[in-house]
């Protein structure tokens, strides 16, 4: 579905290779490439506990290397990380009761899948990338995305880029870029949506 799908494939797999060779320096290009996007996902199912936080992502990535020969590419390794992530995070659930955004995130995960495999073109609430109230719902949101749809909502609304210069940099044309960013923040107001009122939220309705 994603323009970039056959590029990222290609990177994770060579970069897959060169960790299960042992090369120099692959390892840390591995971490340094999926820390922050992953520590974002678990941040908000972990409501924010720093010390849980860092060692679910820690321990993630320890599990990742361990089963990395597993790995058969037929997710990117990001969306393979998080799959590691939520199993962490479930068994840490077991042993202590979540808070209300966490609790909401890990009750909706399959409706959030379900979202974003349908996304297309349809109306989209220009209101939901203003709420500054709700600013721990837009993080879980924008954690729930998939990565190519999150760098593009933080290039557009939090760098200021132009959609050509997005273009640009993905090496794909502007109407190409244009949908890509389209079908995002329609993945993020649909999301933004079901976890505010299933936390029982307000969600303003669009103009």
């Amino acid at each position: 579905m994603l323009a970039d799908q056959p590029t990222r494939n290609s990177d994770d797999a060579e970069l897959c290779a060169r960790v299960r060779a042992g090369a120099a320096g692959a390892a840390e290009a591995f971490f340094r490439a999926h820390v922050d996007a992953l520590y974002q996902f678990v941040h908000y199912r972990l409501d924010g506990d720093k010390s849980r936080v860092e060692d679910v992502v820690q321990d993630t990535f320890l599990t990742a290397l361990q089963a990395l020969r597993r790995f058969d590419g037929r997710s990117s390794l990001q969306t393979w990380l998080c799959g590691i992530a939520k199993n962490k995070i479930r068994s840490l659930r077991r042993q202590r009761r979540p808070r209300a955004l966490s609790e909401v995130l890990a009750e909706s995960e399959e409706d959030i899948d379900s979202i974003l495999a349908r996304v297309d073109s349809e109306p989209l609430p220009e209101w939901v990338l203003e709420q500054r109230e709700t600013r721990d719902l837009v993080g879980a949101t924008l954690s729930s995305l998939t990565p190519a749809y999150r760098r593009a909502l933080l290039d557009k609304y939090v760098e200021g880029k132009t959609v050509a210069e997005m273009a640009a940099r993905d090496g794909r044309g502007v109407k190409a870029t244009e949908s890509h960013l389209l079908r995002a923040r329609l993945a993020f107001a649909r999301v933004f949506e079901l976890l505010a009122r299933r936390r029982g939220g307000h969600v303003p309705e669009g103009e």
